[in-house]
């Protein structure tokens, strides 16, 4: 009994070893090859690749080892610096352990059991001049082959993606992709020279689209396709090969070849099914409800070929030819059909070049109810210089088409859109205003449109609209509308509508735009924030806007008008008025949305006349950066220049704002501002007890979260005040006060407080009474609603002193003081002149700056030009920015030190007396 004993006691302790040793061996040689593997990879690459975490493990794949490297990331360098050429959540290699020690024992080849990447997401970009973020491989010259090497082979069994999305945008081919939800799984063993591949692929999502026309338009994606792989040749045949797009099917076959430095194809596609239900599937709309139950009839045939060399300097030949004979289709539960649908396409391409592509739409037609549609469309050279040959023709009701169509989120269609128009020209006769070489011309003209429903967040209404196009441009004649409560009439032009439309320029005009009552208010969200309101790319467009009533929050506006520039994904406001808040505010400046998640503005504002209290209740602004508004009434004027960056919300992110201005008032009365009753409190002194403030004149900052206030002098009843100091976001006070009282003003309590003040700093013999006004200083602190106060009782007892020698000399000291303050006065005046020219000349510094910017990339029309200049352009406008701060930040100093020199001659003077 004793052996079986020992024998069962060492095999239980040699398993425990090596259970052990599973899990210990991959910790402990983790980091070690992870780092390896780390700087063996950008050693190879011109690409930065990282990852969060590296894991090895034996039982995840027993007895097989498994890879793990977590948050994958390649970064591309260089020319494409800061983007993210992929990023892989996870990823995992499966190697056979046993091929790992046959190789290290024998040299045998390593067998790779799996890849699996999860949640892998791709962005491929190539530029105009054939650049692509994906070359990423090192040019090395070839190593001679070491005779004592051991073969190593790598034998792929699995391949697997799970969720991936993908985003292709080849700017020399204009062809942009976009797949998402993509899942596939191939198995094959790859040792072998001849292979027999098997691989299902599905995507949620596909959308493609060249020369500007989408030809997919998230369509469902699916593959089945089993390969004949000769390794060695490097050529893959198919068999048995279908491709699903919707419900549409194509058959393919034929061979591809990566022997040489291009791609050769040699493939042909066809669908089996002539149903015209197939083809109708790629109509979203359609396709999104109900589509088993769609009845429909007609007939559609498809077929195509892509032969001849894929890569950077070739292309293949192709043909598309999709065709649709009597077609119609109808909803079971809807009233009216679509019928006589007819289309006959064509995509055809010699091979060389993607430029050589013709797209030719010979026919498309279609009736819903009693109005049919016609188009036709021929374009070739679509990259280089579209050339097109289009019509449209036509009028749709378009409650017929909610009688036809199931649209969803939709309860009110109704309206005519009737159009016929055609183009025919070259992008070039365009570029180069050869417009009588173009020719343009119809009509589209829309009437008692009204659209509602969940998908809008409000009803849509357009009682009418007409354009009408010329060589030269689109005439917008007249349009009248409304969104929600708000109506807008609009009219105008658009001078570069065809190359917007057909390759991607940037779309120009100028519109009058009017509106009885706009509210934004509607604009925000279901939780009642204001959403982002972005800016759209791709135009440059000047209108001229005049609104009657404006409402955005709490505030109610009228008589709104200005100049608005909308280009960059930036609009530029120019002169902008309006009455609000009991006065008026001027506005000047932008708002840019380069950054969709973090808007960023800098404006110049001009209030005048603005009620304290109505302003305190509609400006989130004022509340955060000027609480003691909250207690004051009257009105002020402000000139002030503002910037930062706004949140989801459309509100300023206060910790970054940053700005100057000066405040002018000739009244205002502070009632129930608690720092004043504190110091009341301690003071005694009853005029300041709900003051009336009298000719206000302050200069301020509004840097690091903070309002900072530079001094000035207030009249405070029978005396003047000065103030300085600041005050934050969090509400917290930071201020000195200087307050000089007449003598007259100090009762009894007054003057026991301020007797018990100077008790323990005055001097023996002191005669307060000698004192004609006694000066008082006071530090402010807390935050606004509980604030602190401590009296100076040292500038106190110096007061009393020198309110002694006054006695002696206060004839002298009547008239230097006044000559001192009057000295201090005209100097703040001319410093507040200094700074109001500044900030006229630093805005027109800047209008003029970014005019000269702007100049640059609208001197050519062409794209690649403008591109080129964009960097100059954008050195230009910091250039004008640093030159504008500057203007603002040397008339301070010239102010601060116009006041200081003022002060101390003023201090010199009063010391002279």
């Amino acid at each position: 009994m004793k052996r079986p004993t020992r024998i069962l006691a060492v095999a239980g302790t040699l398993f425990v070893v090596v259970l052990a040793l599973l899990f210990v061996l991959p910790l402990l040689f983790r980091d070690r090859i992870a780092q390896r593997v780390k700087s063996e990879v950008n050693a190879s690459l011109n690409a930065r690749v990282d990852w969060r975490d590296a894991g090895l493990s034996f039982f995840r794949n027993f007895p097989n080892l498994t890879l793990t490297l977590d948050d994958l990331t390649a970064a591309n360098v260089g020319r494409f610096q800061g983007d993210t050429l992929a990023a892989v959540r996870h990823l995992r290699v499966v190697l056979d352990l046993a091929s790992v020690l046959g190789n290290v024992m024998a040299g045998r080849p390593i067998v790779v059991r799996a890849v699996e990447l999860e949640q892998p997401r791709l962005r491929l970009v190539k530029l105009e001049d054939g650049t692509a973020n994906w070359d990423i491989t090192k040019k090395t010259p070839a190593a001679k082959p070491e005779a004592a090497s051991k073969p190593v082979a790598i034998s792929l069994r699995r391949f697997e993606i799970t969720d991936a999305a993908v985003a292709f945008d080849d700017r020399q081919a204009k062809l942009e992709a976009a797949v998402s939800g993509y899942d596939q799984s191939l198995s094959g063993d790859f040792s072998r020279d001849l292979v027999g591949i098997q691989t299902k692929a599905d995507a949620d999502t596909v959308t493609i689209t060249f020369a500007g026309i989408p030809y997919l338009n998230r369509v469902r994606l699916g593959l089945t396709a089993d390969v004949q792989a000769d390794l060695a040749r490097k050529i893959y045949t198919l068999k048995d090969t279908e491709l699903e797009l919707n419900d549409l099917k194509l058959g393919v076959s034929g061979s591809a070849s990566t022997a040489a430095k291009n791609i050769g194809l040699d493939l042909a596609f066809k669908a089996p099914s002539t149903k015209f239900l197939s083809i109708l599937s790629l109509v979203p709309a359609v396709y999104a409800h109900d589509f088993d139950k769609v009845k429909a009839a007609g007939t559609f045939t498809v077929d195509g070929r892509v032969k001849g060399e894929y890569g950077d300097s070739a292309f293949p030949s192709f043909a598309l030819n999709a065709k649709v004979d009597n077609g119609a289709f109808q909803y079971p539960d809807l009233p009216l059909p679509a019928r006589d649908i007819v289309m006959d396409l064509s995509l055809t391409n010699p091979g060389g070049s993607a430029d050589r592509t013709v797209v030719n739409l010979r026919r498309f037609h279609v009736r819903i109810g009693r109005n049919p549609v016609d188009a036709t469309l021929m374009m070739r050279t679509p990259i280089s210089d579209p050339d097109v040959d289009a019509r449209l023709k036509g009028k749709v009701d378009l409650a017929d088409i909610r009688r036809t169509m199931k649209l969803e989120g939709i309860d009110q269609l109704t309206g005519t859109v009737a159009a016929d128009a055609a183009v025919r020209t070259r992008m070039s006769y365009i570029d180069k205003k050869q417009y009588d070489r173009v020719a343009a011309s119809g009509t589209v003209d829309v009437a008692g449109v009204t659209v509602k429903g969940k998908t809008l967040p409000h009803p849509l209404a357009v009682r009418e609209a007409s354009l009408r196009l010329a060589p030269e441009r689109a005439e917008l004649r007249s349009f009248a509308g409304s969104v929600g409560s708000s109506d807008l009439q609009a009219s105008g032009s658009i001078d570069n509508l065809l190359g917007f439309a057909f390759r991607d320029d940037v779309l120009r005009g100028s519109a009058t735009v009017r509106s009885n009552r706009f509210n934004l208010d509607e604009w925000r969200s279901g939780e009642g924030d204001l959403e982002i309101i972005p800016v759209p790319p791709k135009i440059d467009v000047g209108l001229n806007a005049t609104v009657a009533e404006l409402t955005f929050d709490k505030m109610k506006m009228t008589d709104v008008r200005g100049r608005v520039r909308l280009k960059d994904q930036r609009a530029t406001l120019e002169d902008f008025r309006m009455n609000t808040l009991g006065g008026s505010i001027g506005v000047t400046g932008f708002y840019e949305t380069t950054n969709v998640a973090k808007p960023t503005f800098d404006v110049g504002l001009r209030l005048t006349k603005v009620d304290i209290p109505s302003a305190f209740q509609a400006l989130t602004t004022v509340q955060m950066m000027a609480p003691v508004a909250r207690y004051a009434r009257g009105n002020v004027s402000t000139d002030l220049h503002i910037n930062g960056a706004l949140g989801k919300n459309m509100m300023p992110l206060f910790e970054a704002l940053a700005g100057q201005g000066t405040l002018l008032t000739s009244q205002l009365v502070l009632q129930d501002f608690p720092a004043m009753e504190k110091i009341v409190d301690v003071t005694k002194l009853q005029f300041l007890d709900n003051p009336t403030m009298r000719s206000l004149r302050a200069a301020f900052q509004i840097r690091d979260g903070r309002l900072h206030v530079q001094p000035f002098d207030v009249k405070l009843g029978p005396t003047t005040m000065n103030v300085a100091g600041s005050n934050g976001l969090d509400q917290s006070l930071l201020y000195a006060l200087k307050l000089r009282v007449p003598r007259s003003e100090l009762g009894g309590a007054a003057s026991q407080a301020v007797a018990g003040l100077v008790s323990r700093a005055g001097q023996a013999g002191i005669d307060l009474n000698a004192a004609p006004e006694i000066e008082l200083g006071i530090q402010l602190g807390g935050k606004v609603t509980s604030p602190t106060v401590k009296v100076d009782a040292s500038s106190v007892a110096s007061s009393v002193k020198e309110g002694a020698e006054q006695a002696v000399r206060q004839a002298v000291t009547t008239k230097v003081s006044a000559a001192a303050t009057r000295l201090v006065q005209e100097a703040e005046q001319r410093a507040a002149a200094i700074r109001q020219e500044a900030q006229s000349l630093s805005a027109k510094v800047k209008v003029e700056g970014y005019q000269q910017a702007d100049a640059l990339t609208a001197k050519s029309a062409n794209p690649i030009l403008q591109l080129a200049a964009k960097p100059a352009a954008d050195r230009l406008r910091k250039e004008t920015d640093d030159k504008a701060a500057g203007i603002i930040r040397e008339a301070n100093q010239r102010a601060d030190s116009l006041i200081a020199g003022a002060r101390r001659q003023a201090e010199q003077t009063s010391g002279a007396k």
